[in-house]
């Protein structure tokens, strides 16, 4: 598995603090923890003419479309039902962090995964 990981963040680049398929943005790095690029979220809040509030029943699927080249999407928060729907149905590692700075949860998910 050598896809990207995706962080969602606010519009300062800080860690969003709502629910991940909202985020305004999300910060794509490579499984080397190098930033590829930054990805604005049409569905995100204060991105579309609804501010964020579309909570189509498939918004997991919507969000993995966005995110089709990133296989762990990092946050803050996520609703238990999209948890269990992008891992089980579309194979993709959920990691919620308590940490503010979106490097700082990059580095703490990479050295976990070096040292299991």
């Amino acid at each position: 598995m050598n896809k990207n990981i995706a962080i969602g963040v606010d519009k300062l680049d800080k860690m969003w603090k709502g629910h991940f398929g909202i985020s305004p943005v999300y910060q794509i790095f490579n499984r080397e923890g190098i930033f590829v690029e930054k990805r604005v979220n049409p569905h995100g809040v204060g991105n579309d003419d609804k501010h964020g509030h579309n909570h189509d029943d498939d918004q997991p699927i919507v969000i993995k479309q966005l995110l089709n080249d990133c296989s762990t999407f990092i946050g803050k928060r996520m609703g238990e039902e999209s948890k269990l729907k992008l891992a089980q149905k579309l194979g993709i590692e959920t990691v919620l962090v308590k940490s503010d700075d979106p490097i700082e949860a990059l580095n703490t998910f990479l050295n976990k995964g070096e040292k299991e």
